[in-house]
């Protein structure tokens, strides 16, 4: 039997999953203290929210223009934005109903949480003390409290991005031209 060719979206796709799926399972080696427990919390939710970035950019077709009518965008908070609010909406309704206190920066929002806090206060910094990253896999929700801080959730964060590709492949297959123009479109200015 002959295996189909993928087209260029879909090897993304497989390689994107490939690449979640290996910092996600990482364990600490043999003569780590904690050797045997996953080690990758913060290196997962960076690869998760770089990938929820690159495909909304696809969605918006590279998209949004680099200067709106004041002269200044968050385009990548758009792209970002975008993805969450086609693919997963699942996070942000999650996120509203639990009623987020605003981010340090005075934003409010799911989309706002994960990314001014853990995508680029990680990148940029560090997430301040009251919040958290961690696993609790058979919590089936994207944030729970763990000592007093707002921590997201790992496993359902990437449950939900899984979810979110099989979303992102349904409105392709709506939109001829997210497949075809796929690679223009994802490394797009």
């Amino acid at each position: 039997m002959t295996k189909a060719r993928e087209d260029a979206m879909e090897q993304r796709l497989r390689w994107m999953t490939e690449n979640l799926m290996g910092a996600y399972m990482a364990q600490h080696p043999k003569g780590h203290p904690k050797a045997g427990d996953y080690c990758t919390n913060s290196g997962t939710c960076i690869i998760v929210c770089c990938y929820i970035n690159a495909l909304g950019k696809v969605l918006l077709k590279g998209g949004p223009p680099k200067h709106g009518p004041s002269g200044y965008r968050r385009r990548d908070f758009e792209r970002f934005q975008a993805f969450l609010q086609r693919c997963m909406n699942d996070f942000l309704g999650e996120s509203g109903a639990m009623g987020l206190p605003s981010t340090p920066k005075g934003r409010s929002g799911g989309d706002e949480w994960l990314y001014e806090v853990f995508r680029c206060g990680f990148i940029h910094g560090y997430p301040g003390a009251n919040v958290a990253w961690g696993r609790n896999p058979s919590h089936n929700k994207y944030w729970f409290n763990d000592r007093g801080r707002l921590t997201l959730n790992i496993d359902e964060l990437v449950r939900g991005f899984q979810r979110g590709i099989v979303e992102f492949r349904r409105l392709s297959n709506a939109d001829a031209e997210l497949r075809s123009r796929f690679m223009e479109y994802v490394v797009a200015d």
